[in-house]
C-alpha cells in the first residue's frame, strides 16, 4: 500500500477466498484494474462486474460492497487501486482543455476496457507499492496527471466527468466515519475529505453520532484493537498503528484507560 501524509494513495490487493467481500465508501474516486478474477459491484440494487484486465473508475462516496471471485486456473482475485483525491485533480486537470457546455455524469461507476496506456499507468504504480521507490505529493500529482490523460486516452468525452467527481460533495458522516475511523488521519483531514469545513464536521458529527469526534474514534480505534488481539492472537505493537495510532506507548495507556487492563494482561487472559 501507498500512503503520503495519512491518505491511503494505492494499494495492490490478492485473495484466495471465493465469494469474499466487503463494503466500500471511498473518501475518493478510485480507478480500479482487476487482474485476475471477477469483481462485482453492488451499489443498492445494481450490480456492476469488472473482469479480468478490465478497469473501472468508482465515484467517490459510493456505497456499495465488493465481491470478489475467481476461476480455478487464476489460482486467486487480484487488482490493483489508485485513488484520485480531489485536490490532486483540480491541480492536474488545469493541464487539459474541458469543454465548456457538458451534461453532468449522474452514475456512480464508469467501466472501462483495457489499453497499454492505463495497464502502463498500473504497472509503474506497482514499484512504489511494493516499496522500491520513495513517494511525495509531487508524484502523486504526476501520477493523477498520468492518470487523467490515460483516461482521456481512451475515452476523450471522459475529462469533463473530472469536473463533475471532483466537486466538493458532503459524504453520509456515519458511513464516511464507520469506513474510514482506522485512517491516521487528523480531524482536519477527515473533515476535508468527507466534503466539510472543521467547524461543520464537528457540529454534523455531535449530531449524528452525539459523541465529539476525538472521543469516538479513539473508542473505535480501542474497540478495534482489543476484537484484532483476541480473534487474532495479535499483541498489542502488531495492531496499534493497523488501528490508526502513531506511538505504541499512546496506545497502550489508551488501551488501560479504556478497559481497564494492559494489552498484555489482554493476550494473557486471551491465552488461556
Amino acid at each position: 500500500m501507498i500512503e503520503c501524509d495519512g491518505f491511503m494513495i494505492a494499494a495492490t490487493a490478492e485473495t484466495n477466498m471465493q465469494g469474499d467481500s466487503h463494503p466500500i465508501y471511498y473518501p475518493a474516486n478510485v480507478l480500479v484494474f482487476v487482474e485476475q478474477g471477477r469483481l462485482d459491484l453492488k451499489i443498492e440494487n445494481h450490480t456492476y462486474t469488472i473482469r479480468a484486465g478490465e478497469f473501472a473508475l468508482i465515484r467517490k462516496h459510493t456505497k456499495g460492497v465488493f465481491v470478489k471471485s475467481w476461476q480455478e486456473s487464476e489460482a486467486c482475485f487480484r487488482e490493483h487501486i489508485f485513488l484520485l483525491y480531489d485536490s490532486f485533480i483540480r491541480e492536474a486537470i488545469r493541464e487539459f482543455e474541458v469543454p465548456k457546455d457538458y451534461l453532468p455524469y449522474a452514475l456512480p461507476l464508469i467501466q472501462l476496457k483495457q489499453s497499454p496506456v492505463l495497464t502502463g499507468l498500473m504497472k509503474s504504480i506497482e514499484v512504489y507499492i511494493t516499496g522500491q521507490a520513495p513517494v511525495n505529493r509531487q508524484l502523486i500529482r504526476i501520477k493523477t496527471m498520468e492518470a487523467l490523460y490515460a483516461l482521456s486516452h481512451q475515452r476523450p468525452d471522459l475529462i469533463h466527468v473530472f469536473n463533475d467527481f471532483s466537486t466538493s460533495q458532503r459524504a453520509d458522516l456515519v458511513e464516511f466515519m464507520n469506513y474510514n475511523y482506522p485512517r491516521n488521519l487528523t480531524l482536519r483531514q477527515f473533515a476535508e475529505l468527507s466534503g466539510r469545513s472543521l467547524s461543520t464536521f464537528n457540529r454534523d458529527f455531535r449530531m449524528a453520532i452525539n459523541q465529539t469526534p476525538r472521543q469516538w474514534i479513539r473508542e473505535q480505534r480501542l474497540e478495534l484493537a482489543r476484537q484484532l488481539m483476541i480473534q487474532n492472537k495479535l499483541s498489542a505493537s502488531d495492531v496499534f498503528m493497523e488501528v490508526g495510532f502513531e506511538d505504541l506507548s499512546h496506545f497502550s495507556r489508551s488501551f488501560k484507560a479504556y478497559f481497564g487492563l494492559n494489552p498484555s494482561e489482554l493476550n494473557a487472559r486471551a491465552s488461556r
